[in-house]
């Protein structure tokens, strides 16, 4: 058996790698590996995928092996890192070039299985390495480093000479020498693909047909910190999903994520419900006790939820920080909370995260006696997709009954358990709109759910001030029904306010102004429902309002 004895993590931008030194040894405790500093130019020759061959009958030699990276567990009692107790996982799924270690062509690639085993027959080359890239063909992913052109993570490992049949595992090492990095960190690009693989082979292999999954690109670097300002220099704010990629924080000593793996999994749930069902979330600053506009509080709260569910039945979700990661907080998402002091209701993503969560899981609770696993609800968030309406708990609920009618009345009883109060829970959901609910919130004007609105009418909606704009108080909806003719709708407040109306979640038009003044006009198809969104932004907590009128 040969083991890699120096490894070089490799970021790659097309046709050009620069190495950088590893310090780690793949299947032995030695202290450190060669390191490196060369450049070189990556050509092609002919290539065939990996244990099938070089594509001729005569086959010289079998390199084989297995891939793995160091995992870091988060330790829920003291809420941090656990270095102590660091766990070897396969890299699944990877891509795997066979490189001749002389001139550095490719001789052939293969992705490893789901073991990480890899395998490649070959002739012709006297020495041969491993390149192991953080991508993967299916589903498409890959870890790049946004400090650094984009370029994308590769693992190279010793080379192994071509005498005879070979065995070659690689490891991808934490860095980390007991108190802090001091060695290359290439466990963590690997930590993050294999997460985001792990999410997406559940849904490719439990739901029918199996989604399909455009590229995906995750953004990782030792840099990425939470400051605002230039993603290229590692201020990404926080781990987010920006609308087309994700980014990952990694800055030692301060916030690190890629052994955060529910983060990861909550972030790549935002870019799963946009791409594969429908967002309408306004973002911004929110926490788990936060009254929040059900758009974000779904949004949030079904993330969270996901990351229970794909990495059941590990259901807590961490998150680790501070000096030497040994900061950080915990959350269970299985244990239901319907205390008054968490503020349940519908507009609450700790209520959404363990709604979702029980009526993915089975009956274990005298409550929850429903089940429609991952399948179930995927399927409740492509029905979703088209509603009229906001995507809300609502709007969800009303979708999974929709889909599984014979279970209506035990998807209340899971809803109802968050009744805490007359002012915080959610009443058995009738359907998309929220009709009939009763919980204010403690903001009497947030009831109804939706408002309607009729053409040749005015109304004056109230709103309480808040510091963050994306609050349950400083938001109202309207629903409108298209006549066939232009409508124009104004508002009028002592406050900033903006409107915008949407159809089906897609905007149609809107107005920022500042001034308190607005007015949009959009022309309108017969029949069709529309959503006016009123937004406040006064940021004292007083009650102010908006008087809107809808004309021709």
């Amino acid at each position: 058996m040969i083991s890699a004895r120096s490894l070089v993590l490799r970021r790659t931008l097309p046709f050009l790698l620069s190495t950088l030194a590893l310090g780690l040894v793949a299947g032995c405790d030695d202290e450190n590996g060669s390191s490196s500093t060369n450049s070189s130019t990556s050509s092609s020759s002919s290539s065939s995928s990996g244990s099938g061959g070089a594509g001729g009958e005569d086959v010289g030699f079998r390199l084989s092996g297995t891939l793995s990276y160091e995992y870091v567990p988060f330790d829920v009692d003291l809420e941090k890192l656990d270095y102590g107790n660091i766990e070897k996982r396969p890299i699944r799924g990877a891509s795997v070039r066979l490189i001749d270690a002389d001139t550095d062509a490719e001789i052939a690639k293969t992705s490893s299985d789901d073991e990480g085993a890899y395998s490649f027959d070959y002739m012709g080359a006297t020495k041969v390495k491993l390149w192991v890239y953080a991508e993967t063909e299916v589903p498409s992913l890959t870890v790049e480093d946004n400090t650094s052109g984009d370029a994308v993570y590769v693992m190279e490992s010793d080379t192994a000479d071509s005498a005879a049949d070979a065995k070659l595992d690689v490891l991808a090492a934490t860095g980390w020498d007991g108190t802090a990095y001091t060695k290359t960190r290439a466990a963590a690009p690997f930590a993050v693909l294999d997460t985001a693989y792990i999410s997406a082979r559940r849904f490719l292999d439990e739901v029918s047909p199996p989604p399909v999954f455009p590229p995906l690109k995750f953004n990782w670097s030792v840099n990425n910190r939470p400051e605002e300002g230039d993603k290229v220099l590692g201020q990404i704010g926080t781990s987010h999903f920006d609308g087309e990629e994700l980014y990952i924080l990694g800055k030692e000593d301060v916030d690190t994520d890629e052994f955060d793996s529910h983060i990861t999994v909550h972030e790549w749930g935002h870019w799963f419900n946009k791409t594969l069902g429908r967002a309408d979330t306004i973002g911004g600053t929110h926490s788990s006790s936060d009254i929040e506009d059900p758009r974000v509080a779904f949004s949030e709260g079904f993330c969270t939820a996901l990351s229970a569910i794909v990495l059941d039945p590990d259901t807590t979700y961490t998150d680790s920080s501070g000096p030497q990661q040994a900061s950080g907080f915990s959350n269970d998402v299985e244990v239901n909370n319907n205390n008054v002091e968490k503020n349940p209701g519908w507009f609450s993503e700790t209520t959404v995260e363990g709604v979702v969560y029980d009526l993915y899981d089975g009956p274990n609770e005298p409550f929850d006696q429903v089940s429609v696993g991952i399948s179930g609800i995927y399927a409740a968030l492509r029905t979703q997709k088209d509603k009229p309406s906001f995507t809300t708990i609502f709007s969800y609920v009303a979708s999974l009954k929709e889909n599984n009618p014979q279970a209506a009345a035990d998807i209340d009883a899971v809803t109802s358990f968050y009744n805490a109060s007359a002012d915080f829970g959610v009443d058995p959901i009738e359907d998309e709109w929220g009709t009939n609910e009763t919980h204010s919130g403690g903001f009497p004007g947030s009831l109804p759910v939706y408002k309607e609105g009729v053409v040749g009418n005015s109304y004056t909606v109230d709103l309480t001030g808040d510091a963050e704009s994306n609050r349950l108080s400083q938001n109202v909806y309207v629903r409108i029904e298209g006549d066939g003719m232009a409508i124009t709708v104004t508002s009028t407040s002592p406050s900033d306010v903006d409107l915008a109306v949407f159809k089906a979640g897609v905007l149609v038009t809107t107005d920022g102004n500042v001034s308190g003044e607005e007015s949009v006009t959009f022309d309108s198809e017969a029949g069709t429902i529309y959503v006016l969104s009123v937004r406040g932004f006064n940021t004292l907590p007083v009650s102010y309002g908006a008087e809107i009128t809808i004309s021709h």
